[in-house]
């Protein structure tokens, strides 16, 4: 599925406080927002995103940019550089997958929400905290085309 792979990323806010998973298939994709919502995360705490569309929300997740928000971002930057995962959601969504963001408040939410979305398939699950990024599971199947020296 062609996608804009060569569009501008730099849009791209940090999602703090999220949780962001790739899932493979729609239906359990789909399937896992039902099960989030029955595990207590309010509707507008789950984004589901697909396709192009997916890819606007993408940039979108963090707050709206702003004079503090860039220099922050400079700084998140500099101690935990995630433009390697950044590309890899984008990637998965041109490829047809779904990626998942579920805002959550602290860690106890954070690992509510990774157990009910590895129940769910999920995969390449990333929390963006305030302080440090945190990987929680790795890239399963098929390697995605990104550029060697974005691979970790």
């Amino acid at each position: 599925m062609g996608g804009r792979r060569g569009a501008n990323r730099s849009h791209i806010t940090y999602p703090t406080g999220r949780l962001l998973a790739v899932v493979d298939d729609r239906e359990q994709a789909t399937a896992a927002v039902t099960a989030l919502a029955q595990a207590g995360f309010a509707p507008d705490s789950v984004a589901l995103l697909e396709g192009v569309a997916g890819r606007e929300g993408l940039g979108r997740l963090g707050p709206p940019p702003s004079a503090l928000g860039r220099l922050i971002r400079a700084v998140q930057f500099m101690a935990m550089d995630q433009t390697p995962d950044f590309l890899v959601y984008e990637r998965a969504l041109d490829d047809g997958r779904s990626v998942l963001a579920i805002r959550v408040a602290d860690r106890s939410a954070m690992l509510r929400a990774r157990d009910v979305l590895e129940d769910h398939g999920a995969h390449f699950l990333n929390h963006f905290g305030r302080l440090m990024t945190e990987e929680v599971s790795r890239w399963r199947g098929a390697e995605l085309e990104i550029p060697d020296a974005l691979r970790r």
